[in-house]
Parts: C-alpha cells; sequence; structure tokens
C-alpha cells in the first residue's frame, strides 16, 4: 500500500505562526535584546503561572511579579491577556517540538522494523511493545523532565472556556496530533486510523493528566504495559468493523 511505504510526515510537529506574537515582537521595537529579554521572561512567569495555578491563576499583576517586571510591561509587549495565553501557547508549541520531533523519528523507526519483519505470531505482539516502551518514557519524561509545559498543555487542552481564537489554535493543535497519530496506524494497515489515533491519545492524555494532578509519576513499566495492552488490542483489531 502506498500509505504504507510513506515515511511520517514532519510538517505535522512544527508549531503554527503567531500573528498577535509577531504583532507583540513589533511593539517590543523591533525585538531588541532587551525587548527580547523581557518577553522571555513574561512568556516563562505566565506559563510557571499556568502551570502552579491553572489558567485562572493567570493576570497581568500575577505575571508581572513572579517575572519581576513593571506591570505595564505585560501589556506593552502582549497586549490584552487573552494575547499573553495566545502567546504562551505558542511558546508552549515551540518548547515541545523537538520531543515531538524525536517521538515522530522513532516511531518511524519501529514502523520500518515492522513492516520489513516477515509475518509470524509475534509480530505485532514485538511492534505494540516497542512503540508502548517509546510512548512510555516518552510520558514519563514528559512527567518528570518537562513538567512545566506537560502542565501548560493539559491546562489548555482541558479548559472549557478559553476564548474563540486561543480555542481554535488549542483545538487545531489536537488535531494536528491526531493526524500524526494516525499516521502510524495507516502505515500499519489500520482501516480506522483516526479512531485508533483519538483512543491512543485520550489513553495518553488521561495518564499524562493524573500524574500532573496528583504529582505522582508512574513508574516505566506501568505506563508501558498500559500502553501496550491498548496498542496489542488496536493491532490485533486489524480489519474488524463493527456489525452494521
Amino acid at each position: 500500500m502506498t500509505t504504507m511505504n510513506k515515511p511520517l510526515s514532519p510538517e505535522l510537529v512544527a508549531p503554527a505562526a503567531a500573528p498577535r506574537a509577531r504583532a507583540a515582537a513589533g511593539r517590543a521595537g523591533g525585538g531588541s535584546d532587551r525587548g527580547g529579554r523581557t518577553r522571555e521572561l513574561i512568556l516563562r512567569a505566565t506559563q510557571e503561572i499556568i502551570a502552579a495555578h491553572g489558567l485562572s491563576g493567570v493576570s497581568h499583576r500575577a505575571i508581572a511579579a513572579r517575572a519581576q517586571v513593571r506591570l505595564s510591561l505585560t501589556s506593552y509587549h502582549f497586549g490584552s491577556l487573552e494575547d499573553l495565553l495566545e502567546a504562551s501557547f505558542d511558546a508552549y508549541r515551540g518548547h515541545t517540538q523537538a520531543r515531538r520531533a524525536a517521538l515522530l523519528a522513532a516511531a518511524e523507526s519501529h514502523i520500518a522494523h515492522f513492516l520489513a519483519t516477515p509475518p509470524g505470531a509475534d509480530k505485532l505482539p514485538a511492534f505494540a511493545a516497542a512503540l508502548a516502551d517509546t510512548l512510555a518514557r516518552y510520558v514519563r519524561a514528559g512527567v518528570v523532565e518537562h513538567r512545566t509545559d506537560l502542565a501548560v498543555e493539559c491546562s489548555f487542552l482541558f479548559a472549557w472556556n478559553l476564548p474563540p481564537t486561543l480555542r481554535a489554535k488549542v483545538d487545531a493543535h489536537s488535531r494536528e496530533l491526531v493526524q500524526l497519530a494516525a499516521q502510524v496506524f495507516r502505515r500499519i494497515g489500520s482501516r480506522s486510523a483516526e479512531v485508533d489515533s483519538g483512543l491512543l491519545l485520550a489513553c495518553i492524555r488521561q495518564l499524562e493528566f493524573t500524574q500532573v494532578s496528583t504529582g505522582e509519576a508512574a513508574s516505566v513499566e506501568t505506563l508501558r504495559l498500559t500502553l501496550f495492552r491498548l496498542l496489542l488490542g488496536l493491532l490485533m483489531a486489524g480489519d474488524s468493523m463493527p456489525p452494521a
């Protein structure tokens, strides 16, 4: 099949451009070194507040206090609080782009091995085990080493009252992740790639959200077993479809 031989597309892991952020950079005096450093301080403070207190904890005053800058500078560099939240989400996307790209490359390696392996009783379990191990380590690293980024992502993904422009951007990000995971399932012959992708992402998000909200990181072994059982079930379903 053509789809099975087509490498995974890296374009889906690249963050989208941020018009409002570019406009804010213009207000910062053409992106001077001092203005750039101040913007970074403000963005970092915003993300730390989101990670610690959720979106409801974000205010210009709280951000200025955490960033240790004048209150007027948050509005000067980013305009409204909505603009600042949107820029913060874009910054999260940029921070995590390298991790998503590395995960994509690992998945591509597993798929290439799977496609090159002759048919056998252990072919699907071996692929599920390899992919589950990679995903388990990715989830564990997110919780332990990149907790702020992960908490920011969870805050945006599970928010129900985002401004329309930001809601559209977060939803587009979610759709991109679904399409990215769907590529994996298409490459191995799934007839319901987006359904399989949605189930896998729902499981990963629940694992991430539970660990971020409780502060307790699950072991790689526990994560691996959970993901392995899900992946093997999806893979073994193969071409199976529910009766009409």
